[in-house]
């Protein structure tokens, strides 16, 4: 059984098979990273979405991110969090290291200016993967159709030859030339319309799951300023409630 398609493809000539090879590669390319980005781009956005669950209703400080199970700490927002509890336990340390600072203020606002950074720089580190090889497909859908294009005009400039060389303008003549014209196009823009597609869905999921994550930060940021104020706060009212403590008169007797 003769199949249209793959009849018109046997019998192109050496271009038109050179064209449409390289349209079933960048086709099978193209596939290839549509089905990785996509698995991917779900994994990343069911993760962040369990993680900021479990984050905003179990855990109650920020160092208890460590006792999470590595399937959460693994996530894009996990690491971020982690990122945020390291920061943490360096403040704290330093808070107990430094004890002669005069001023608390500046000292605490140099320490989250420093923790802000270094969150913000692991935040573009982990958000850089989520569009990685989503560049392949713009590039496969913008070269795919002129690739087809190429083969339609030397489809048609065969059959201008052949009517030229034989002195006939007959459907035997002029239907080989047309149908590798004809098979290149729609190969093309069979390569190309998939990958455009794709590429526009995985820019957007990346994109969500970006803000996401950069929303993330900011909850991070804010939740560690709370908890770092907290702990510095709880350690030294204990110490300045017992040196704004009035004396005990004595036991027996009263002032004198």
């Amino acid at each position: 059984m003769n199949i249209p398609v793959i009849d018109m493809i046997l019998k192109s000539g050496m271009m038109g098979k050179i064209i449409i090879g390289l349209l079933m590669f960048f086709s099978l390319l193209s596939w290839a990273l549509i089905f990785a980005r996509v698995v991917s781009l779900r994994r990343v956005v069911s993760g962040c979405k369990r993680f900021r669950q479990r984050f905003q209703h179990d855990v109650r400080h920020i160092t208890e991110i460590d006792r999470m199970s590595m399937d959460d700490v693994r996530t894009p927002m996990g690491q971020l969090a982690k990122v945020g509890a390291d920061e943490y336990n360096r403040i704290i340390g330093d808070v107990k290291t430094h004890t002669r600072v005069n001023d608390w203020s500046f000292f605490l606002e140099s320490q989250f200016t420093m923790a802000r950074e270094r969150i913000d720089s692991a935040l573009a580190g982990i958000v850089a993967p989520f569009d990685a090889g989503v560049f392949l497909l713009a590039m496969i859908s913008s070269i795919a159709p002129f690739l087809g294009l190429l083969g339609t005009v030397w489809g048609i400039m065969n059959s201008f030859y052949e009517i030229g060389s034989q002195g006939s303008a007959s459907l035997p003549v002029v239907a080989p030339g047309i149908a590798e014209a004809l098979i290149t196009t729609i190969v093309g823009l069979a390569v190309a319309i998939p990958a455009l597609f794709f590429y526009n869905y995985c820019n957007h999921k990346a994109e969500r799951a970006a803000d996401d994550m950069e929303e993330f930060k900011d909850i991070l940021a804010v939740r560690l300023r709370r908890e770092i104020f907290s702990a510095f706060f709880a350690e030294s009212q204990p110490a300045q409630a017992v040196a704004s403590r009035p004396p005990v008169p004595p036991v027996g007797g009263g002032y004198r």
